[in-house]
């Protein structure tokens, strides 16, 4: 009854979160780059791009895959607690980071990212572990 007070799409961002179109300049005020990384490192700067060319879909089996969730709390990317973080995940033993997947901490909202040599294989990379790791629980 109390709920008719409230329009479809509201009701919708209440218990579902926000969906936003990501733009650059507007997320990488809400990251945070450790580890290895800054806001100006080359790696970020194919990610950013990355991420922010994803369609709807894509970028909800993202947040899925990094946050635990498909979709962002209200309030979107600026409300993400904790603040989603990028960390320089370095090669073993002279191996290439082109050889490595990404990998995640969703408890901590943590991407553990290779400083790969493309952006081609960036997304790659990216694309099979957002979408192959869904189900995968491995310690690192």
């Amino acid at each position: 009854e109390q709920l008719r007070a409230f329009a479809a799409d509201e009701l919708d961002v209440l218990f579902n979160g926000t969906r936003e179109k990501w733009e650059r300049d507007v997320i990488v005020e809400h990251l945070k780059f450790d580890h290895g990384y800054t806001r100006s490192s080359r790696a970020v700067g194919l990610l950013l791009e990355i991420l922010c060319a994803f369609d709807d879909a894509t970028l909800s089996q993202f947040l899925k895959f990094v946050t635990g969730s498909p979709r962002l709390p209200v309030g979107g990317l600026a409300r993400l607690s904790p603040r989603l973080t990028i960390v320089l995940k370095r090669p073993e033993n002279g191996v290439s980071p082109d050889a490595y997947l990404p990998s995640v901490m969703t408890c901590a909202n943590y991407l553990k990212l290779p400083d790969y040599s493309s952006k081609a294989i960036m997304r790659e990379r990216l694309m099979t572990s957002i979408f192959e790791g869904q189900g995968a629980f491995l310690l690192s």
